[in-house]
């Protein structure tokens, strides 16, 4: 008779199994079983870390732990992932440690490859000096740094400074900008006034930078000299330098005397360029084996000749032109006159809403939008989309290998199929993170469809959606039915942004819902009277992060009850913030009133000193974790 065991499960189960654990729990339970085959399982497949979500004792427990056993884990660990988070931020100090202990010598995670920030923007930047400085020196064996900056505030630009002074070069670098430019304010320190760039070991480049003209700093002589895909977002394309390039000095002729970079580019994508840059730059490089060439929204205020460009083999484009020359456009014979080398030429008109700092509102610009054909092409690169004009050309969903974010504001009203389809499109490709704005515009026009018409959405693929919706722009029950539709559609949601007085209305639970942020209006000095943690409870039971930000939860016995619920319910839960981002701010004496009601109101329940940290971060934002 065959004695069927554990052990003897064969490898595609085991695999199975492996993939519902995350790497830091799959080697606490598999990693110390004596068997050779499990093993080499184990060491087979990739393992990340992201400590975002550990809870402070079980952090500080392995930390502390038996170094042998915890570098038996470490040691299989090929990508790092860090966030804005208490628990990433004591990782990163634990291994800063170990650098200074070891004499620079990555000892705790030796095989690192892949090394990911999220929320770059809040991150720490000495981590750049103290932790990257000696994993890109000898012997190192990281080939990937991703930092993703949600709102880059003038966090991304000293951040570049800083990977340009220690000359931090790896095969592949991305400093993702999520937000369109719109976002950004003006007169951010620029290239121009950082030290001279050379990341000699970069092969692929995304980067985004400010004015046109430092575009050619990118191709100066041992500035990136291995560089073969390109990937540049100008975040100010119409604004002039800050520190006065002169025109002599971006002159097609000096620029072909500094500009001696690109020998081995492949691909080259420009996001946001001028018609005029972009002419004057290839106009200036030599680019022998460039084969794709891909403009994104560039702006005109000549397309060149091949002569710079003798390996090209796709060039797709999209150019934006003021609505005013529609009618010229339409009666050109430009797309029929056999002048075009390329592809079929297409066009239609944009209505785009830019944030003004100024005002704090939006206002509306009207664009003709002209491109070659297939459009989708062009739509993988885009990280904002407005309105339905654009969904018009687009035939399938939007699909990329590598799309963390898409952004879609929308100050208009369709009917349902419209909007149906147009979500359809922008959100149901690999698209990661949605980020969906209904601005207060059309308020009497209904949008947003009744329960009887089908919507045969399917959005597998989203992990996170952000709802910002003007209370005023759709009525109250249309908006929690596209709520609910959305959330109803995306079955592998993780993380949800949105309004309480939109998600309490829900009437499903949403299993896989880890990481809540909840929308609030107003003050409330009884947050019981608004906030249901039972009814919270009853949606997201296997809450692990809770965020609250827009209203005011003021700090009184009323909070403190809230606070210690929210322990009690949700036993998994990790990360609690309230009043995040607050802008009021209470007195010291009222905050230390405050902390000692919320220690004694515990009993010694969940506040013990070593498993607990709590601090007011920010004016009365509030974190505590668990």
């Amino acid at each position: 008779m065959i004695k069927n065991t554990f052990e003897s499960l064969p490898n595609e189960l085991f695999l199975i199994i492996f993939s519902y654990l995350s790497s830091f729990d799959l080697c606490q339970a598999f990693l110390d079983i004596n068997n050779a085959r499990i093993q080499s399982l184990l060491t087979s497949i990739r393992h990340s870390l992201d400590v975002s979500l550990m809870h402070y004792d079980q952090l500080h427990l392995w930390l502390n732990s038996n170094h042998d056993n915890r570098n038996r884990f470490t040691t299989l660990i090929d990508t790092v992932v860090l966030n804005n988070s208490y628990p990433c931020r004591t990782l990163l100090e634990y291994w800063k440690k170990t650098f200074k202990e070891s004499e620079q010598i990555n000892i705790l995670f030796p095989s690192i490859k892949r090394f990911i920030v999220l929320q770059a923007e809040h991150f720490p930047h000495d981590y750049i000096r103290t932790t990257l400085v000696p994993l890109v020196s000898a012997n190192n064996t990281l080939q990937y740094l991703h930092l993703i900056f949600k709102i880059p505030r003038c966090s991304y630009p000293k951040v570049l400074a800083e990977l340009i002074r220690y000359r931090i070069s790896v095969h592949t670098m991305i400093l993702e900008v999520e937000q369109d430019h719109n976002c950004w304010s003006e007169q951010r320190e620029c290239l121009h006034k950082m030290e001279q760039l050379s990341w000699p070991s970069t092969i692929q480049l995304t980067l985004s930078i400010q004015y046109p003209s430092e575009l050619a700093l990118l191709f100066q002589n041992n500035a990136l000299p291995a560089i073969e895909y390109l990937n540049i977002t100008i975040e100010n394309p119409q604004t002039v330098a800050s520190c006065k390039v002169s025109n002599t000095q971006r002159s097609k002729d000096s620029l072909r005397e500094t500009t001696t970079g690109g020998a081995h580019l492949r691909v080259l994508i420009l996001h946001n360029a001028t018609l005029n840059d972009v002419i004057m730059l290839i106009g200036s490089l030599t680019l022998p084996v460039l084969e794709e060439l891909i403009l994104i929204d560039m702006y005109d205020d000549k397309l060149c000749t091949s002569t710079h460009l003798p390996a090209l083999k796709n060039l797709h484009f999209s150019l934006c032109f003021p609505q005013e020359i529609e009618h010229a456009w339409r009666m050109s014979s430009f797309n029929f006159n056999r002048q075009w080398p390329f592809d079929n030429i297409n066009y239609y008109t944009d209505e785009r809403h830019v944030y003004v700092w100024e005002t704090g509102g939006y206002i509306t610009k009207i664009v003709l939008v002209i491109y070659n054909c297939p459009v989708n092409l062009l739509y993988h690169h885009k990280r904002t989309f407005y309105n339905h004009g654009f969904a018009t050309n687009v035939s399938a969903p939007i699909r990329t290998i590598r799309r963390r974010l898409v952004q879609w504001t929308c100050g208009q009203k369709y009917d349902a199929e419209q909007f149906n389809k147009t979500l359809q499109i922008v959100a149901s490709g690999h698209v990661n993170e949605l980020h969906l704005t209904y601005l207060d515009e059309q308020m009497n026009i209904s949008t947003i469809p009744n329960g009887d018409l089908p919507w045969n959405l399917s959005l597998n693929h989203l992990r996170s959606i952000t709802f910002n919706i003007d209370s005023n722009s759709i009525k109250n029950c249309e908006r929690i039915v596209m709520v609910e539709r959305i959330l109803d559609a995306s079955p592998n949601l993780s993380s949800l942004v949105v309004s309480w007085r939109d998600f309490r209305q829900c009437s499903r639970k949403y299993l896989n819902l880890k990481h809540v942020h909840l929308l609030l209006n107003g003050q409330y000095d009884n947050p019981k009277r608004y906030i249901n943690i039972c009814q919270l409870h009853e949606l997201v039971p296997h809450l692990s992060l809770l965020e609250t930000s827009g209203g005011v939860m003021k700090q009184n016995e009323d909070l403190v009850e809230v606070i210690v619920n929210i322990s009690h319910q949700f036993e998994q839960l990790v990360y609690l913030v309230l009043n995040k981002s607050c802008c009021y701010r209470s007195t010291d004496k009222q905050k230390l009133k405050f902390n000692n009601a919320l220690i004694a109101a515990t009993h010694e329940k969940i506040f013990h000193g070593y498993n607990i940290h709590f601090r007011f971060h920010l004016n009365d934002e509030l974190r505590i974790w668990f």
